[in-house]
């Protein structure tokens, strides 16, 4: 049975002397986000099939250096215990057993928080004792921006919100241009410890474009962004609908293809003889030369 947490420090520093039984961490830091499920583990020798009943493990966490700690998970002599469980990992914490049998204690923790986020201890004694400290940090990403428009006396008034940890930026930009300074931002604090960030930005309505407000946490080194195109737009102008460009296209050509169909249809007659005529002719000019050689003749 464990005992009280410093007490325990000192007796495992006394079985790892004499046993030389060595805990590891598979990893020393881990990063899990909001919402989702967070896995920190570490692993201990098995030199034979384990014995369950033999075998005690221990995780506790505290967020900060001098906080108390917080009972996450125990597992003593082959039965779960959880009755010095902090209620703040019920129905949250668990160890499979199918792992320890492996030499692997493995902290399953779903529905992260944002108080989850600390240093946690991970603590077995089998045949000896020795822990090792593993950190978890927690993000929360402005994944899911909410953008609104509306219009009030003429006005036009964007919104975006979204919620994330830490504390982000907003910036609105029109194509490239930033609005930033003329936007109005607040925060507040949800239940779960986030930051609910809103922002306005208001305009006259007559100012058109391509909006964006874009989320920068600067933490996180992350940037999120949302975009609106509002009527009248740069875009929608240089790309006009092909309804609107045929009929205009028609209507410059009409005259000139008037002025071609008149040109094609005066040209056979004004430039050319008719066929039969043009044989007609040229038999009658070789009849007046053969009249004209014969009267000379007769002279």
């Amino acid at each position: 049975m464990f005992r009280f947490f410093p007490a325990l420090l000192l007796e495992s520093q006394i079985y790892l002397l004499a046993a030389l039984f060595t805990v590891e961490v598979l990893q020393p830091h881990y990063r899990a986000e909001f919402g989702s499920e967070a896995i920190m583990g570490c692993r201990f020798p098995v030199t034979e099939p384990l014995n369950l009943t033999r075998l005690s493990i221990l995780w506790q966490t505290r967020e900060l250096p001098g906080d108390l700690s917080r009972e996450v998970y125990r597992f003593t002599k082959g039965q779960e215990d959880l009755t010095r469980q902090h209620s703040d990992f019920r129905r949250r914490a668990t160890v499979k057993q199918k792992e320890l049998r492996i030499g692997r204690s493995v902290l399953h923790l779903n529905n992260v928080k944002l108080t989850d986020a600390g240093t946690y201890i991970c603590l077995v004694e089998y045949e000896g004792a020795d822990y090792k400290f593993v950190l978890l940090e927690v993000e929360a990403p402005y994944k899911r921006i909410q953008f609104q428009e509306r219009r009030e006396e003429g006005d036009v008034i964007l919104t975006c919100q979204a919620e994330g940890y830490p504390l982000a930026e907003v910036f609105w930009y029109n194509e490239d241009t930033n609005f930033s300074t003329s936007a109005n931002t607040t925060f507040a604090m949800t239940n779960d410890g986030l930051f609910s960030v809103t922002s306005f930005l208001r305009f006259k309505g007559n100012i058109h474009g391509n909006y964006s407000c874009v989320f920068w946490n600067k933490k996180l080194n992350e940037e999120t962004s949302v975009y609106k195109i509002l009527p009248g737009t740069s875009i929608t102008r240089r790309i006009p609908p092909i309804s609107f460009v045929l009929p205009v296209c028609l209507l410059a050509l009409t005259p000139l293809i008037a002025f071609m169909w008149k040109v094609l249809r005066r040209k056979p007659f004004t430039n050319c003889t008719p066929r039969g005529k043009r044989r007609k002719s040229h038999h009658l000019s070789k009849s007046r030369q053969l009249r004209s050689s014969d009267a000379v003749t007769a002279t």
